[in-house]
């Protein structure tokens, strides 16, 4: 006989583990529904024998001092390294030492409207035609690397910043999991009260079908599981996948309050090409005198690399920083990251060594002769993610409120595209999943008061 459920989670990433360890925690009996073999959802690493760091195709970085984060990491003995404020902005034949890069782009979000009619980043653009062209690159770059976001689609309301108070510099610090940032998801499974959670991996939920109080929530393989409610925390690109596809839950009665708040979510496409090689050849003295001048040497380690205007199929680079491992990351979002992902790999790869043989003024072929292996996820092609992340469109500032929002005290939606304030894809989905945990232990006493 089945056993009876107080809740049933679906999906074990970051967002769905931090829910179940409240709920279990408090004693409810629960089920975790995860559909890929693996927990941790778009955290992906990877460890490679011979390389003294791990590889991620996933979530890699903590943007700013995100304390839930990183006081999980030092409960949990997980180690973190701050990253060097080491940018190199690269235009032509001109290289610079950028510094307080957040803080500048901070300054351009701060024109961006807060309130009143939304609109497009792209309008923003074009209703400023005499910002200054460094602004504007940065805020295009910005909003589609980084943000992985359409231009033509990002809502101004929503990266504004302007009326907030200013953050200390110091709060703009990057950070890096350096133990490997699947160390989080395993530590939140390890966290489970064994006797109340039970894991269950290569189960993939096709429909949920729900009144007041009581969820059926049924396989592919057609079982069903009951309960009297259930943490929805799989990726918006999943929750907008159409009917029949695969990944795709069914939902019964289609919830319309998150239906609306999902037609103003996208999910962003990225390309995150990890190259290893035999050594790391942008240290040596020789290269990077090809490329940054003399009299800046001593300032540039190189960490990020940003290559400005147009026709880089990679705008941003990135090292393993302040680990010395042969590793680079060629990285590009958005429209241009969508193009590149129809591509063959190996022409990705061709095209990163172009890019890397135009920063570097070397040789691609010579370049590509120290390459050991390379490595790529495609997000926007898996079924359970559905691309990258998350951004709001036009009009959908507020789309992650109203997603988060409880539905009947029944369902209760969690993962990164419910929390449209963090700036870190990872420690908002732990937070959206502990705060859908509280919401549900909230719903349960009442009903139990009445």
């Amino acid at each position: 006989m089945a056993r009876r459920l107080d809740a049933i989670v679906i999906g074990a990433g970051a967002a769905g583990l931090a829910a179940a360890e409240v709920l279990s925690r408090e004693g409810l009996a629960i089920e975790i529904l995860e559909a890929r073999s693996r927990i941790g959802g778009r955290i992906h690493t990877l460890r490679p024998r011979g390389l003294p760091i791990p590889i991620e195709l996933g979530a890699e970085f903590v943007h700013g001092r995100e304390e839930e984060l990183l006081s999980l990491a030092r409960e949990a003995a997980i180690a973190v390294d701050r990253l060097p404020e080491a940018h190199l902005s690269i235009q032509g034949r001109r290289t610079e030492v950028m510094h307080g890069f957040w803080e500048r782009y901070d300054s351009i979000a701060r024109r961006l409207r807060s309130r009143g009619r939304d609109r497009s980043i792209a309008d923003f653009l074009r209703s400023h035609p005499r910002m200054p062209v460094r602004d504007r690159r940065l805020l295009a770059s910005t909003v589609e690397g980084y943000d992985a976001a359409d231009l033509d689609r990002a809502s101004e309301i929503a990266l504004s910043t302007a009326g907030q108070p200013r953050e200390d510099p110091a709060e703009h610090a990057q950070f890096r999991v350096a133990s490997g940032y699947d160390r989080v998801p395993r530590w939140l499974a390890g966290r489970l009260d064994s006797r109340r959670a039970r894991l269950r991996l290569r189960t993939e939920v096709a429909r949920v079908k729900w009144r007041r109080g009581a969820v059926a929530v049924t396989t592919s393989s057609g079982e069903t599981l009951r309960a009297p409610c259930a943490v929805i925390s799989v990726p918006a690109g999943v929750l907008q996948a159409p009917p029949g596809a695969r990944g795709a839950i069914a939902f019964d009665p289609d919830p319309a309050p998150i239906r609306r708040a999902l037609s103003r979510i996208a999910m962003g496409d990225v390309v995150r090409l990890v190259l290893r090689f035999e050594k790391p050849f942008w240290t040596d003295p020789e290269v990077v005198a090809r490329r940054v001048p003399a009299e800046k040497r001593g300032e540039a380690e190189i960490g990020f690399v940003h290559l400005e205007g147009a026709g880089a199929d990679f705008p941003t680079l990135w090292s393993a920083a302040p680990s010395q491992s042969p590793v680079l990351v060629a990285w590009s979002g958005g429209p241009a990251a969508r193009r590149l992902l129809s591509l063959p790999r190996e022409e990705l790869v061709a095209r990163a060594f172009e890019v890397l043989a135009r920063v570097w003024r070397m040789d691609a072929a010579k370049l590509r002769r120290g390459l050991t292996a390379w490595h790529i996820h495609d997000w926007s092609r898996d079924p359970h993610a559905r691309g990258a992340y998350s951004y709001q469109t036009v009009g959908g500032a507020k789309a992650p409120d109203a997603l988060a929002r409880p539905v009947a005290a029944t369902l209760f939606f969690a993962g990164e595209a419910t929390e449209g304030q963090r700036s870190g894809t990872v420690p908002g989905a732990i937070s959206s999943g502990r705060s859908a945990a509280r919401r549900l232990l909230r719903a349960i006493g009442r009903a139990r008061s009445t």
